[in-house]
């Protein structure tokens, strides 16, 4: 029951914080990427990094993709959607977890808490060592980068947990844990940002990419926080029901 409880509660509060986080972005980020996807096919086509030729950041005419339009905002919001289940799945586990040994309670002022904590761990700490990047990004290899997301969220979630309920004899270890993907590095590679050989377009680009983490981050502040509110209501109506 708990387990079939727990999913319906996440299948709807994902599918809600998803339409909203894509309408966010159709609104405010999805203008930006259009923009600098035009800057990104009017540079060169591919280049060599580490020994690999880079076409992840490149379209090719083989490559599959979705249709601008329609397609594309399909797409994006059943990924927003499955992202935002996954994360209420997580995030409602935890926090029945935390509230049946009554180190929480399940008030609107925790859920915009637990929903900061979300944030800061998947958002705010893996973004300061790699930030959101547009389209004609060069970056390191994606394994590379997704090994250091990974090593960056379970840090910042160590660490936060650390800070607020371990004695403070272990806040040492809290520190350490947040620091650790930081001394490791974030991987990136030697040279410009962007490769384009118009230096009007790395201008337009850098811009844009500056508007592309602005737009970013408030998008998922504003996401994580519905989430958390969303999950902390969601759990206390459940609580009352059984009562």
């Amino acid at each position: 029951m708990f387990f079939r409880r727990i999913m319906f509660s996440a299948v709807m509060i994902g599918m809600l914080t998803g339409l909203l986080l894509s309408a966010i972005q159709v609104i405010g980020v999805t203008p930006i990427l259009l923009d600098a996807e035009v800057y990104e096919v009017a540079g060169e086509p591919a280049q060599i990094m580490h020994g690999h030729m880079d076409v992840g950041s490149h379209h090719s005419d083989e490559a599959w993709g979705p249709e601008d339009g329609v397609e594309r905002v399909g797409y994006t919001v059943l990924a927003n959607v499955l992202a935002a289940i996954g994360f209420a799945c997580m995030l409602l586990v935890v926090m029945s977890q935390f509230e049946s040994r009554g180190l929480v309670k399940l008030t609107k002022l925790q859920g915009i808490l637990w929903g900061l904590a979300g944030y800061f761990i998947f958002f705010v700490v893996p973004g300061v060592g790699l930030p959101p990047e547009v389209p004609g990004s060069s970056a390191d290899l994606l394994e590379h980068r997704q090994s250091w997301w990974l090593l960056a969220v379970c840090g910042a979630a160590i660490s936060l947990v650390t800070f607020v309920f371990a004695p403070v004899k272990f806040k040492l270890l809290g520190l350490l844990s947040l620091a650790l993907p930081f001394v490791v590095g974030a991987p990136h590679i030697d040279g410009p940002l962007f490769s384009n050989p118009d230096a009007h377009a790395v201008m337009a680009l850098t811009e844009l990419h500056q508007q592309f983490i602005v737009a970013t981050t408030v998008s998922n502040f504003i996401f994580w926080i519905a989430l958390g509110m969303s999950c902390a209501w969601m759990l206390k109506s459940s609580l009352h029901a059984r009562l």
